[in-house]
């Protein structure tokens, strides 16, 4: 029991020894925290929004089910200007 109560009285020692921020400091710090958070959340949305569009643009370009009576070349050529196509519509 000894040991426990000289451990709380040692953190009640140090808890008295820390220099707390003034309020000014403090909400600066909390400003700088919330914009952190923000402009990363913006960022993560950003890209995962980009590799959606991505992921989009492949699947209209070389679609799962294959045509018939085409050849494999003509299909291929086909698929690549329709991604060419896709993102060049996207972005301008």
């Amino acid at each position: 029991m000894n040991k426990i109560t000289r451990y709380f009285r040692g953190v009640g020692e140090e808890a008295r020894r820390i220099r707390w921020p003034n309020r000014k400091v403090l909400w600066t710090a909390v400003g700088v925290v919330l914009v952190i958070a923000i402009v990363s959340a913006l960022v993560t949305w950003g890209s995962d929004w980009l590799a959606i569009q991505i992921n989009r643009a492949f699947q209209i370009a070389f679609p799962s089910a294959s045509h018939a009576g085409e050849s494999a070349d003509s299909s291929t050529t086909e698929a690549v200007a329709a991604l060419i196509s896709y993102i060049s519509g996207g972005i301008l």
